[in-house]
C-alpha cells in the first residue's frame, strides 16, 4: 500500500469535532461594526469541514447553522458541544472563536488555547498557531493554556486533543474587517485544514 493509500485510509476513520462558538441566542461578542462572532465562527466552521470532508475526513459539528438544539443555559450550551464530541467518538475537537477587548481597539491577533494538562493538545494547539501566524494577517499572541482559576470547559471536559482558537479582535477594524471577508474567511479555513491534516500525521497516527 502506498503512503498516499495509508493515509486516506487513516483519514477514512477518523472524525474531527467543529465547534462553531456561540450561536442562536448566545450572539458571542459584538465587532465595531456591528458583526456577530457566532456568525463568523460559523462561516469559518462550515469551509473548514466542507475542505475536511472532502479529503474523507469524517466531520461532526456542534451546530451547523444559527440554531442550538438544547436550552439557553450557559452552562449547558457548553457541556452539550463537549458531548457531542464525545458521542461520536471524535479524534480531535476544535472550537472556532473571535476575540474582543473592552479596553482598546488597538488589540488584535490570533490565539489558540490549550488543555495544560494534556500534550498532545499543546502540540495539536501549537500545529493551529504555526499556520494561522503564517497568513500575517493579524498578530501572533501564540498558544495559551488556562489555569485553575480560569477554564474553558470545551477544553477542560473534552478527554481527545482539544484546542480552542481565537481567530482575531472583532473589537479591531482590520482584524473584523479581514474576518468579515469571504476572501479572510477562506484563508482561515485552509490554514485550518493544513493544520488538522499535519496532526492527524503528528498526534494520531
Amino acid at each position: 500500500m502506498s503512503s498516499n493509500s495509508l493515509l486516506r485510509s487513516i483519514e477514512d476513520s477518523i472524525t474531527i469535532c467543529i465547534d462553531a462558538g456561540h450561536g442562536d441566542w448566545d450572539v458571542g461578542a459584538e465587532g465595531i461594526t456591528g458583526s456577530y462572532e457566532k456568525d463568523i465562527n460559523l462561516a469559518v466552521a462550515l469551509k473548514l469541514g466542507e475542505k475536511l470532508e472532502n479529503s474523507g475526513v469524517n466531520v461532526v459539528y456542534t451546530r451547523d447553522s444559527d440554531t442550538l438544539n438544547w436550552s439557553d443555559n450557559a452552562i449547558e450550551n457548553l457541556y452539550e458541544r463537549v458531548n457531542i464530541s464525545k458521542n461520536n467518538n471524535s479524534d480531535l475537537f476544535i472550537s472556532i472563536h473571535c476575540n474582543n477587548s473592552d479596553e482598546s481597539s488597538y488589540y488584535n491577533g490570533v490565539e489558540t488555547w490549550y488543555n495544560p494538562n494534556d500534550y498532545n493538545s499543546e502540540l495539536f494547539a501549537t500545529i493551529i498557531q504555526d499556520e494561522l501566524a503564517s497568513l500575517e494577517y493579524t498578530e501572533d499572541r501564540g498558544i495559551k493554556s488556562y489555569s485553575a482559576d480560569y477554564t474553558l470547559a470545551v477544553l477542560d471536559h473534552n478527554i481527545i486533543p482539544s484546542v480552542l482558537v481565537e481567530l482575531g479582535f472583532l473589537s479591531n477594524y482590520y482584524d473584523e474587517a479581514f474576518l468579515l471577508s469571504e476572501s479572510g474567511q477562506e484563508l482561515c479555513a485552509t490554514a485550518l485544514y493544513n493544520a488538522i491534516q499535519t496532526a492527524i500525521e503528528d498526534i494520531l497516527n
